[in-house]
């Protein structure tokens, strides 16, 4: 499904991600670890095309490098990020539609706001800007990129706001996906999550640490990368 090879990432000429390469299978849920300094959205955000790097992303067969970020949404790839950015002056319905086009069905998204806690009705005419709480802003954007129907979905935190509920309403809905030939590659920090993962990698003093499909990754995870600032990689 997707392979990273080698990537290389500069920031105001500074080295962040060095010689990155990893493999996703098709219908996999992949997880990349590490703690907050490892530039795990950075990373995300290579795949998508919002950062330049070197080398070589391959999604099937398409070389992802050669592509602009809308070429490669075309090619079925969904990124919600951490931070729901405000759409000022536009109405929450006029979002979904212009996101969906011809895949907005009243009857699907309905049954997702009430899913997450929202009355559509009540919300289709709101602004997607301060007018909605980031949390709200949220469950939207889930919604709308769930409704997008993508063969890979790039997902950053994105249950950090919401609440326990939705929470539970969004591991079913990767669950659901998993199991009608999605792929996620999924950037977390709550255990509930990162279990969901059958593969994971993890990132520490810009390279991969380890990888591969064995949870005593996630153990050393939570028993030694969260907090720290690169003083336990390699123990």
């Amino acid at each position: 499904m997707l392979k990273v090879k080698k990537l290389n990432l500069e920031i105001w000429d500074k080295k962040i991600l060095q010689d990155i390469s990893f493999d996703v299978n098709s219908w996999e849920i992949f997880n990349i670890l590490g703690h907050n300094w490892s530039w795990k959205t950075s990373l995300l955000k290579s795949i998508i095309g919002l950062n330049k790097v070197s080398w070589e992303i391959l999604f099937k067969t398409e070389e992802l490098l050669k592509l602009d970020i809308s070429s490669r949404a075309n090619l079925w790839i969904s990124y919600i990020m951490q931070e729901i950015p405000e759409y000022t002056g536009i109405a929450v319905e006029t979002y979904i539609k212009w996101i969906l086009k011809d895949k907005f069905t009243l009857e699907k998204v309905s049954k997702l706001f009430e899913d997450f806690g929202l009355d559509y009705e009540t919300y289709k005419t709101r602004f997607f800007d301060s007018h909605l709480s980031g949390w709200e802003r949220k469950k939207v954007e889930i919604i709308t990129n769930f409704l997008m129907d993508k063969d890979l979905y790039l997902l950053d935190e994105i249950e950090a706001s919401l609440d326990a509920t939705s929470r539970d309403v969004l591991i079913k809905l990767i669950l659901e996906y998993k199991e009608n030939w999605k792929t996620f590659i999924i950037v977390s920090h709550s255990k509930d999550i990162l279990e969901l993962a059958s593969s994971w990698i993890l990132l520490c003093s810009w390279k991969i640490d380890l990888s591969g499909e064995n949870k005593q990754l996630l153990k050393k995870y939570f028993w030694s990368c969260e907090g720290c600032e690169w003083d336990n990689c390699k123990s």
